[in-house]
């Protein structure tokens, strides 16, 4: 079996990639930029990386307003899994900060969620954490980053959930070469795609006949005596 190329990390130290953000961060007196956690974690390459930005999203952690700025940076390392492109994210991106009281708590999330699941963890199918295949797991990354960073109404439940754990799979079976977790991560990216199509076609189907249905709605009510037997009038 062929090892995995350099872009893809190993099985060994996710949990010590995660306390060295933690101390990172209790050390820090500013926010820590992207740049600056993408530079903690340089000896692990990205799929750690994209690994740690989506924690925030299926753990009760109050980061509003950043599943775009995240999204957009699954998106990056998505691209550069996907062509194995090498180098930094870039630079508008790596500017972008996060406080350090949410860098702790991404830590410990992780923590949190690998250790449910490392026992569930073997090297099967590792031939899907390889090239080409590997490439693929790129493309699912790129399309959950995507998923992650449109700004959906708060109203469609797991909205940013779905894609992080889509991403989450993912990564941890890249990390631990797992493929039935790869394999995982792709239908859970597939679903969240089907679910948002089932979200658009709602909302415009409401938009479509609501317009028609108001006026008449109107009309009764203006010559009905009662607001609540209008409804139940033929």
């Amino acid at each position: 079996m062929p090892s995995p190329p350099a872009s893809l990390d190993g099985d060994s130290g996710f949990t010590a990639d995660l306390e060295r953000l933690s101390d990172a961060a209790h050390a820090a007196s500013q926010p820590l930029t992207i740049g600056e956690l993408e530079t903690i974690l340089q000896g692990r390459g990205m799929v750690t990386l994209t690994l740690v930005f989506a924690l925030p999203f299926v753990q009760p952690i109050p980061v509003p307003g950043l599943s775009i700025i995240l999204g957009m940076v699954i998106m990056a390392l998505g691209l550069k899994l996907a062509f194995g492109a090498h180098g930094n994210l870039p630079e508008f991106i790596r500017r972008k900060s996060l406080a350090p009281t949410t860098v702790q708590k991404m830590a410990r999330g992780g923590k949190k969620v690998f250790s449910k699941l490392e026992k569930l963890f073997k090297k099967r199918y590792s031939f899907l954490a390889d090239r080409p295949l590997s490439q693929v797991a790129g493309v699912s990354l790129i399309a959950s980053g995507i998923a992650m960073a449109l700004p959906l109404p708060p109203v469609i439940l797991f909205s940013n959930s779905l894609p992080a754990i889509a991403v989450i799979f993912i990564c941890l079976g890249v990390i631990e070469r797992d493929g039935l977790f790869i394999l995982a991560g792709h239908v859970v990216a597939l679903v969240t795609w089907i679910y948002f199509a089932f979200w658009w076609e709602l909302i415009w189907a409401a938009m479509v006949h609501i317009p028609e249905v108001f006026p008449s709605l109107l009309k009764k009510w203006e010559t009905c005596d009662s607001l609540v037997f209008c409804w139940f009038e033929p």
